[in-house]
């Protein structure tokens, strides 16, 4: 017996102590068949932070009051506030300080609006809406009193637009132009305050251009609620500043930059970099982890600068994690596949898909088909019928955990794990994959993207067999693997996710793919053609399906035209600040 057997009960030492056979080892056949099938996560719902502020629009079993904004009669959600209201009729009520994810605070005083039987004109962003309410939002007197107001914010704000990252998309120069654009009456010295100060791992500071609006101390407070912001002094004296003591380096910081109305707060990675009327924005789908937050990509000559986080009440509010926003780097133009590789060397598309299906056809018998939690339900399905053809042993793999919090952030650091498990089928887990290989159990494989990570063992492996990845960037399991076919990024793909909650994401292309890259579903299609095989269908009529089983109206109006919907230029999109 050993130290792990179970204890026997105790017996007189003159006793015989008979223990039972132990049970012959089952037979090889068995012990392969045991059951390894990955299981899909259960869905999980994303903690979205809750806006703290209602939107006007009346859902079905609200309350609703009605008022009168600029002689318009209007029907809204009891319990909104005015400026939220005008939004309905059209009426964008300039202001600084307000955000809908964010408590009110109503310093700026920049939302003034008149409102009958008061005698004085009221913040509109603190202002609920009443029945029979009567508002002015454009009157004498509001416009005075912007224009005033723009007049005393610009007293001592420096004219750093030729040189500020956030010129271009900057609230207070749009506000500007809009409601003052007029010559500065200030003929004394401005008041100076630091700039460029370092604050955090991701964040610049330039207290000069700050406007004291508080949205990223309220954020800060509210959202991760580390509270690393305050502001100091008083008067015109007063300035923001981080907390003796403390970093701005919680796990959500550069949301300060995207809410920041001017230039004060900006990101370290963006600094300088590109401007921002240069960029097209493009509404897409996070890939960083299984919450699928809302974003859009900001690029340039099919060049990615940054991601942003876009509204979405189910899913991730008005925020995202910091992580996600690095995805990005992913994109690198460097580090792009452009062209099929066989045997490392260069060859064009087509001889390449040849290659793939002789090899398939004329030597495999035992075939492993690697499906991937980072590709889109249209590659993961494409692969599963090309595993049906071939009769392949099917796995799934993915990125490695990694951080999460109560927030955003998941520790399932793949964006589609629960849509390649539900394509795959009884697929077996990572883990055995990299044993079979090791052991020669297959003679050919085919890996739908390179997330895979490898031993030493498994890259020997890889290179004596009929190997093909599928993949947009060069990797450790790309440069393995004996074929190579350029496969388009998440950035150039029209396709879609399942994240945590289960929700349908949608994938958006930014920009044309360059050299040979193809959607990874074509270029299963081409393969299956290659070797006689029925068609198995486009990426975009997969799409069409996954929108239909769904009912995604977003994917349904993508696949709709054949033609890629076209970006914005930020400069048009007035989605920031």
């Amino acid at each position: 017996m050993t130290s792990s057997d179970p204890p026997v009960p105790s017996r007189p030492r003159s006793a015989t102590i008979i223990l039972p056979p132990e049970p012959p080892p089952p037979p090889a056949a068995a012990r392969s068949a045991a059951p390894t099938t990955v299981k899909p996560p259960e869905n999980r719902a994303a903690p979205a932070p809750a806006a703290p502020n209602l939107s006007a629009a009346p859902r079905p079993g609200d309350a609703t009051v009605k008022l009168t904004i600029d002689g318009e009669t209007v029907e809204v959600r009891k319990g909104t506030n005015v400026l939220e209201a005008a939004k309905l009729v059209g009426r964008d009520i300039c202001h600084f300080c307000y955000h809908p994810g964010l408590s009110i605070a109503a310093s700026c005083r920049q939302c003034l609006v008149e409102v009958e039987k008061n005698p004085k004109l009221q913040p509109s962003c603190q202002q609920v809406v009443g029945e029979g309410m009567v508002v002015h939002t454009e009157s004498p007197a509001v416009l005075e009193a912007r224009r005033a107001l723009l007049e005393f914010t610009l007293k001592n704000h420096p004219i750093d637009c030729p040189i500020c990252d956030k010129a271009g998309e900057c609230t207070l120069q749009r506000h500007y132009m809009d409601h003052d654009h007029q010559l500065t009456r200030v003929d004394v010295p401005k008041i100076r305050k630091p700039k460029h100060k370092d604050i955090g791992r991701e964040i610049i500071l330039d207290a000069e251009r700050c406007i004291l609006c508080s949205r990223c101390i309220r954020f800060c407070e509210e959202i991760p609620g580390t509270g690393e912001l305050t502001m100091t002094f008083r008067g015109d004296h007063e300035k923001l500043d981080i907390a003796d003591g403390h970093r701005l380096d919680n796990a959500y910081s550069i949301n300060v930059v995207d809410i920041c109305p001017v230039g004060a707060l900006t990101a370290k990675d963006f600094r300088f970099a590109v401007r921002a009327w240069e960029l097209k924005a493009t509404p897409t789908t996070c890939q960083g982890c299984a919450t699928g937050c809302a974003i859009e990509l900001h690029h340039k000559h099919e060049a990615a600068h940054r991601i942003v986080p876009r509204h979405d009440a189910d899913v991730n509010g008005h925020w995202m994690c910091d992580e996600g926003r690095y995805t990005y780097k992913e994109l690198d133009a460097d580090a792009r596949i452009r062209h099929a590789r066989v045997d490392g060397q260069d060859v064009p598309l087509g001889h390449a898909i040849a290659t793939v299906a002789r090899r398939l056809r004329g030597r495999a018998k035992k075939v492993a088909a690697v499906f991937s939690g980072t590709a889109t339900n249209e590659a993961n399905r494409a692969l599963a019928d090309l595993a049906a053809l071939l009769g392949a042993e099917r796995f799934v793999v993915g990125r490695v955990p990694g951080k999460t919090d109560e927030l955003l952030r998941d520790a399932d650091k793949n964006a589609n794990l629960r849509g390649a498990i539900a394509a795959s089928g009884a697929a077996k887990h990572e883990g055995e994959l990299g044993l079979e290989l090791a052991g020669r159990a297959y003679e050919a494989v085919i890996f739908l993207d390179g997330t895979f990570e490898l031993s030493d063992v498994v890259r020997s492996a890889l290179g004596a067999i009929t190997s093909v990845c599928l993949s947009d960037r060069v990797t450790p399991l790309a440069q393995a693997c004996s074929i190579v076919l350029p496969a388009t990024s998440w950035a150039e793909t029209l396709g879609s996710v399942i994240n945590r909650q289960g929700r349908l994401r949608v994938l958006q292309p930014a920009w044309r793919p360059e050299g040979d890259r193809r959607e990874r579903a074509d270029l299963i299609r081409d393969i299956a053609l290659a070797m006689g095989e029925r068609d198995l269908g486009t990426n975009r009529e997969r799409a069409r399906a996954v929108a239909e089983e769904f009912d995604n109206e977003e994917l349904l109006a993508l696949t709709a035209s054949p033609v890629a919907a076209r970006p914005t230029l930020l400069r048009f999109s007035h989605t920031r600040g």
